[in-house]
């Protein structure tokens, strides 16, 4: 090692501004690429809650003794709490797919384009 390749590197400001801007604007970005894995997986939950309610409306009702507004708003409850375990769980892929274009859609939107106009 010469002192030549050492230099460089000494008379680098210890804290460099652009490195903290680069550093913030990467850990917003890992903020907000958590929230839109969150919603897709949600928008998966409701999706899959009404795949289910409609699948139980083409079952017959048994009528077990109890209130059927009980049962319904049981059935709704269970529901729910189910789908969204399934779509934190994997689910159907949907959650996967939705993110995958969304952030993709969004690299597009704030890459600059290349394509230039020749005429």
């Amino acid at each position: 090692m010469n002192a030549t390749t050492v230099t460089p590197a000494l008379n680098m400001p210890a804290w460099d501004s652009r490195l903290a801007g680069a550093l913030k604007t990467n850990g917003k970005a890992a903020e907000d690429d958590v929230k839109l894995r969150k919603a897709c997986q949600e928008m998966e939950g409701v999706f899959l809650n009404m795949l289910l309610k409609s699948m139980r409306s083409t079952i017959p009702k048994a009528d077990l003794g109890g209130s059927t507004l009980q049962q319904d708003t049981m059935q709704s409850m269970f529901d729910m709490e189910m789908t969204r375990n399934m779509a934190s769980a994997g689910g159907v892929g949907l959650a996967d797919m939705m993110y995958r274009n969304l952030t993709r859609q969004s690299r597009a939107a704030t890459t600059p384009s290349l394509s230039t106009s020749s005429k």
